[in-house]
């Protein structure tokens, strides 16, 4: 992830790919057998700290009876990540990784510990952009790194790249999945004050895990120097241009991007569909989310036996298949056949996951791979809020029922037509080699 290398194009020898590392005396040495390990416990520690945070500060804003605070504080929370992106890329790929993580993690323990010590909408919606902060960089941090985890394919014993981030995955829908139940009882035992405590603790926890968390070293540039000479626009814009000179990593992020659009309008309308049209309750909405999240481990850990060649197509499949079980939800006359629609969504969903983060870990090369995973996960936290402000205008002329069926048709929609593109730029007859849609980025300037 982080390499003061010398070019923002892909390494020599295979345009817009990784060029795999091989045995002998100039390959770079792995890290520790421990270190996936390490990395996937420390995953699931952060992602349980991110879904605490979210938690405790919507609990603190709302106890003021404010109800329109709770949609400010997540934005607050997720506009960072996107507006940060390209300056978080930047510092991840110019600096060592190691540090740029634990500050990260550090700035958001100290500012839940700050949290604690204020009142008011307007100071907590502040602080609360200071979790935001954080995130822009450990979000794509955490996954660019991931390569530096598994080393060299000549190891021996090597996890899978694919397999890896199938198990960091999972643990970071662990986490997120145990932080809200945490602050449940935190806040039950102490108010939210003792919410955003445990919260320090386990940001706390996660930079110093981050402290001895080893990394393979980063390969050697393979490029012209110039990365000195190019201008400070230009070197925050490299993993844009690495998108859009490299179609199929491009394609896949734009049409995931879209997904999650529609994705969000569905988790904005399924809190009505589930309590008011299915009559089902706050249990029918708990067990909608519950099929969703357990599809959506079953699919991650599925997710680390796909092939490298199946990458670009399973997350393809994925989006339509998510599109699908979000439209047959919405057709549901019951609870159960909802759920089991969103089980399949959320299968579909771990697999996308897994699958378009591996191949970005292929296709990015190291002196952008940074910059490359912060696009991507600002695409992800803005596509969520742009989701979640259609829906909230959609629902005032639509019932729940129908944002549900647009939303999934929607999402059917975006994986089809990226899909026919995929297809048709690899249809059989195409000259062998790297994909002819996929030329390296243009040289640094």
């Amino acid at each position: 992830m982080s390499r003061q290398q010398a070019s923002d194009g892909p390494p020599a020898g295979m345009p817009g790919t990784r060029r795999p590392a091989t045995a002998g005396p100039g390959a770079p040495p792995g890290p520790p057998g421990y270190a996936l390990r390490l990395a996937v416990s420390l995953q699931a520690v952060i992602s349980a700290g991110d879904g605490l945070v979210l938690v405790a500060l919507a609990s603190r804003v709302y106890e003021g009876s404010q109800a329109w605070a709770v949609a400010a504080v997540f934005l607050a929370v997720t506009i960072p990540i996107t507006a940060l992106a390209p300056l978080a890329g930047l510092l991840l790929d110019r600096l060592p990784p190691r540090p740029v993580l634990i500050t990260a993690a550090a700035v958001q323990a100290v500012t839940a510990l700050a949290l604690t010590q204020v009142s008011g909408i307007g100071p907590v919606l502040v602080l609360a952009a200071g979790i935001g902060v954080g995130a822009a960089v450990l979000q794509p941090g955490l996954g660019a790194i991931v390569p530096r985890l598994v080393g060299p394919a000549s190891q021996p014993g090597r996890v899978g790249l694919t397999r890896a981030n199938s198990y960091i995955q999972a643990a970071t829908w662990g986490g997120f999945t145990a932080g809200p139940l945490l602050a449940g009882v935190l806040t039950a035992a102490g108010g939210t004050a003792l919410a955003l405590v445990g919260t320090a603790v386990i940001y706390a926890l996660g930079a110093a895990g981050l402290v001895v968390l080893p990394l393979a070293p980063p390969r050697p540039a393979a490029g012209p120097a110039g990365a000195g000479r190019e201008g400070f626009a230009s070197q925050l814009s490299a993993g844009l241009r690495f998108l859009r000179a490299d179609a199929d990593a491009g394609l896949l992020v734009l049409v995931v991007g879209a997904m999650v659009v529609f994705a969000n309008m569905a988790v904005v309308a399924e809190v009505a569909f589930a309590e008011s049209v299915l009559q089902a309750g706050p249990t029918g909405y708990s067990l909608l989310v519950a099929a969703w999240t357990a599809g959506m481990l079953a699919g991650t850990l599925a997710g680390g036996r796909l092939p490298e060649h199946r990458l670009a197509v399973t997350t393809l499949a994925g989006t339509v298949a998510m599109g699908a079980g979000i439209a047959l939800a919405g057709t549901a006359a019951h609870l159960w056949e909802a759920a089991a629609a969103y089980a399949t969504g959320g299968l579909a969903n771990g697999m996308e996951v897994v699958a378009t983060r591996s191949f970005l870990n292929h296709r990015a090369p190291e002196q952008v791979a940074g910059r490359v995973f912060a696009v991507y996960s600002g695409v992800l936290f803005g596509g969520s809020s742009a989701g979640m402000a259609v829906a909230g205008g959609l629902l005032s002329s639509l019932n729940p029922r129908q944002v549900l069926v647009v939303a999934g048709v929607g999402g059917l929609a975006a994986g089809a037509v990226g899909w026919l593109v995929y297809a048709r730029r690899h249809r059989p007859g195409r000259p062998s080699g790297a994909p002819p849609a996929s030329p390296p980025p243009p040289p640094p300037r």
